[in-house]
């Protein structure tokens, strides 16, 4: 395989229209619609009943519960048991996975995914063609695509230019007639909307060993779940979502590559290195180390930078390269801990720490918090407001924190989900956070059990499934970096302040 033919690796497009250009990929048709899906990437139809909506899978799906099911037993078993969209909100509830859920019938199209959205949907009009797919680059295949006034303000902004992870909330696009599809909704063709499913009742709070217990049993069957589908590979930090993600791994150990990703400055000292190294080899396990600061081929960050709109070619892609060529096991699915944080409110633990302990009640004070460079964005803005005053309603009625929800749907559903989309052309990942029945249990223990720095949830489950995972620290201080937060990000100067710590570590390393 060429650089070249990475281009769109892992992606779909979802057309009215038939596409030569694609006819290499996997095509299917639903309905009126025609289906490519690049050939590392599974696709699944059913259509067999005229009487019945057809279906189709883009992706994977895992289901706890029974996970000897392959991707077409779930899709098959939907098709047989479920003949209302109420009742596929429900059976999603207990699917992890990373996919696109397709439900077409005469009278309408239905377009879900994962819990926290990792396999992006993006939709478009042109006419009236409706047209869907993984990012809206691939829409150049059958439409022409307007580089409009959003696409250049965000790339000229002094946020893109000043932060290394730039990105952009749930919903919007740097394309204005581009849309995403938000977390916990589904899109309906026929009136073209987002609609919310979830959450969709009152959150009852439940004491901490009551949620410890539930979402510890449930993580180890999603474990179990993804190491009997995939061969596994694990990426461990010093943190405490991959810790606590290990905790659920006992029983599968021996099977799983476990792995750390040098990049950036980071040193064989430092702590999400060093930390892994020691913890693993406690337990018996080996530890690979996975260089990531090679210099990058330029024709491979040719392809990075056209894979999607939002590439981050000068750091996610240099890492992506890395795993490439430095020995990333490519036959073994990577699992992360992400979407962890969304139950251990990350969000407003820093709000609280920030000075601020008023009720949070407008969206500005979201972009205060999250990013005021978004500020110079107008579009950015426009899409927090128009968020934030639909869900705030709904997270009154379902006494969830609008913060968690934040996290959730655009913290992960944008900038975790672009990660993973700008990755696939080196690698699939399993998220096992990535489920939604998990995420709502721990949403239901009181926040004073799941915020930062007791973390007392993520210490009860490591404790509950597999002890020895906390005889070394999870993210210790640094006293260097503390002092660098203290003096400059506070002030706003985060690059400065990141330009300088690498510098000193690169050093002192």
């Amino acid at each position: 395989m060429t650089y070249k033919d990475l281009l769109f690796r892992r992606q779909f497009l979802i057309t009215p229209d038939r596409c030569e250009e694609l006819e290499h990929w996997q095509h299917k048709t639903l309905g009126k619609f025609h289906i490519y899906a690049h050939p590392d990437i599974e696709l699944n139809v059913i259509d067999e009943n005229h009487e019945k909506p057809k279906m189709a899978l883009i992706g994977y799906m895992i289901d706890p519960n029974f996970p000897e099911q392959t991707n077409i037993d779930i899709l098959r078993s939907i098709y047989n048991s479920i003949n209302s969209i109420d009742g596929i909100c429900k059976y999603l509830y207990d699917m992890a996975g990373r996919f696109v859920l397709v439900i077409d019938d005469p009278k309408d199209t239905f377009i879900f995914h994962d819990a926290c959205g990792l396999r992006s949907v993006f939709y478009t009009q042109e006419g009236k063609s409706t047209y869907i797919g993984s990012q809206p680059l691939v829409f150049k295949y059958v439409m022409p695509i307007k580089y409009d006034e959003r696409f250049h303000i965000y790339n000229e902004s002094k946020y893109k230019k000043s932060n290394i992870e730039h990105w952009i909330p749930s919903g919007c696009s740097l394309f204005k007639d581009i849309f995403h599809l938000v977390p916990n909704h589904y899109l309906r063709l026929s009136t073209f909307e987002q609609v919310r499913y979830w959450p969709n009742k009152e959150l009852q709070d439940e004491p901490l060993e009551y949620v410890a217990g539930k979402v510890s049993e449930l993580l180890e069957r999603l474990m179990k779940a993804g190491n009997y589908r995939f061969s596994l590979a694990f990426s461990l930090t010093a943190g405490f979502d991959s810790r606590t993600l290990l905790s659920a791994c006992k029983a599968i150990a021996p099977d799983i590559y476990f792995y750390t990703l040098q990049y950036r400055k980071l040193t064989l000292l430092a702590h999400d290195i060093a930390i892994p190294n020691k913890l693993l080899g406690s337990l018996g396990y080996d530890h690979h180390v996975i260089d990531c600061r090679k210099k990058t081929d330029p024709s491979f960050a040719q392809v990075y930078a056209l894979n999607t709109p939002i590439s981050h070619n000068n750091d996610w892609g240099d890492i992506a390269y890395g795993m490439m060529v430095g020995g990333y096991p490519s036959d073994r699915i990577a699992v992360k801990g992400n979407c962890s944080e969304a139950g251990r409110s990350y969000y407003r633990t820093l709000y609280e720490t920030t000075g601020n302990h008023q009720p949070l009640e407008t969206p500005e004070q979201i972009i205060d918090l999250i990013q005021r460079g978004w500020y110079e964005i107008p579009f950015v803005c426009e899409q927090i407001r128009d968020w934030y005053n639909q869900t705030k309603p709904v997270s009154e009625v379902s006494g969830i924190d609008i913060l968690d929800l934040f996290f959730w749907e655009h913290r992960m559903g944008s900038w975790q989900a672009q990660s993973q989309l700008e990755w696939d052309l080196v690698q699939e990942v399993y998220t096992p956070f990535n489920h939604r029945r998990l995420l709502e249990i721990m949403l239901s223990t009181p926040i004073k059990y799941r915020r930062a720095p007791e973390h007392l949830l993520h210490k009860e489950i490591c404790k509950t499934l597999w002890p020895q995972v906390l005889e070394q620290p999870i993210n210790p201080p640094s006293p260097v970096k503390d002092w660098f937060k203290n003096n400059f990000e506070r002030l706003g100067l985060e690059k400065v302040a990141r330009i300088i710590y690498t510098g000193v570590v690169s050093q002192i390393g």
